[in-house]
């Protein structure tokens, strides 16, 4: 157990700067920040719609050069949503300035990056998050871990997750088409199916045993990748190996009414779960489904009570030292996988 930071309990809340605004996953992490007593205090950003919505948004939040920002030493955290590539070294440097940091996905672009992220926080005694929405936020994704990992489908066996996305062209910035900046695909949307192995089998070797990325549906936008799989295999500490396969993809029908059909499939030594994140098509109405199967049933899972904790979490974390929200191996270990996938992939 931590100490409690004396700084937070003087004034009472944990105080917050922005830097980069370039994806609306910001919104969602400063939602749930403010939610549980978070406070915005300023944020530095290019121009561009999301900075206009952000700042009459947040009123509370000035805006203020970058240097301005991580040169405030009242703030607590910052939190980065600015382009990928960008995010690695802004991250060393925040850390480096003794803040910790909450990052949007893909929140490191290189394996270079990586390392000097993970020195970074060792030597300024601070912490590096990434805010992983896909498991976070979605009531059934929760569910199906915790399941897991009391044991309800007997041991672990395979994971399958799929992460159909609508591409939306139109709307998508430019750099989200280059692979320089982006990350890539794998390093973009496969950071989510990473971080949900992790969640799911538990501390571990990951090997990536087979990758890929094309382009198949954008020939507008050569060198877009807009699918990509990978292959894992993850061995416990006793032993034990977990298989991983995962496909993500820009190629959801826009007719879905939704932004991806993302599933999730978990195969265990007594029984099955399967999670439909946003919707099922044919089935009940809205989003959040989960499905289990066992011995005696096949059953829906109602996660309508499952509790949304992890700002609550990540504030506490901060206050009191602790270590509840996601630990620092997991964060490096998940973008680890990513990276060295999309490596793998940009190689074959």
């Amino acid at each position: 157990m931590g100490t409690r930071d004396q700084r937070i309990n003087n004034r009472g809340r944990v105080r917050v700067g922005v830097i980069g605004i370039e994806h609306l996953h910001l919104f969602e992490m400063i939602d749930g920040l403010v939610a549980v007593g978070a406070e915005t205090v300023c944020h530095a950003t290019d121009d561009g719609p999301l900075t206009d919505l952000y700042g009459g948004w947040r009123s509370d939040s000035e805006r203020q050069t970058v240097e301005e920002v991580l040169d405030d030493t009242s703030l607590d955290l910052i939190v980065l949503a600015g382009v990928p590539a960008e995010r690695g070294p802004m991250t060393i440097r925040a850390l480096t300035h003794g803040h910790h940091v909450l990052a949007a996905k893909p929140a490191v672009t290189s394996l270079a990056d990586l390392d000097a992220i993970g020195q970074a926080a060792i030597e300024s005694a601070r912490r590096w998050w990434v805010f992983y929405s896909e498991r976070l936020t979605n009531r059934a994704v929760i569910e199906c871990v915790h399941r897991v990992q009391s044991g309800e489908i007997g041991e672990l066996v395979a994971i399958t997750g799929l992460a159909p996305h609508t591409l939306a062209a139109d709307t998508r910035p430019e750099w989200f088409f280059d692979p320089t900046r982006s990350g890539g695909i794998l390093v973009d949307l496969a950071a989510h199916q990473a971080d949900q192995l992790l969640a799911l089998a538990g501390p571990g070797t990951t090997e990536v045993v087979a990758s890929a990325v094309a382009n198949a549906a954008h020939p507008a936008y050569p060198g877009f990748q807009d699918v990509g799989r990978m292959s894992l295999r993850h061995t416990s500490p006793s032993g034990r190996v977990v298989w991983s396969d995962h496909r993500v993809d820009y190629l959801s029908p826009a007719g879905l009414g939704t932004w991806g059909d993302v599933r999730l499939s978990i195969t265990g030594t007594t029984g099955t779960l399967e999670v439909r994140s946003n919707i099922d098509p044919v089935g009940q109405p809205g989003s959040e489904h989960l499905i289990l199967v066992d011995d005696t049933s096949a059953r829906r899972v109602d996660t309508t009570n499952v509790t949304l904790d992890w700002a609550h979490r990540l504030l506490a974390d901060i206050e009191h030292r602790t270590d509840t929200f996601m630990s620092h191996d997991h964060v490096l270990d998940a973008c680890d996988i990513a990276l060295r996938a999309q490596q793998l992939a940009d190689q074959s």
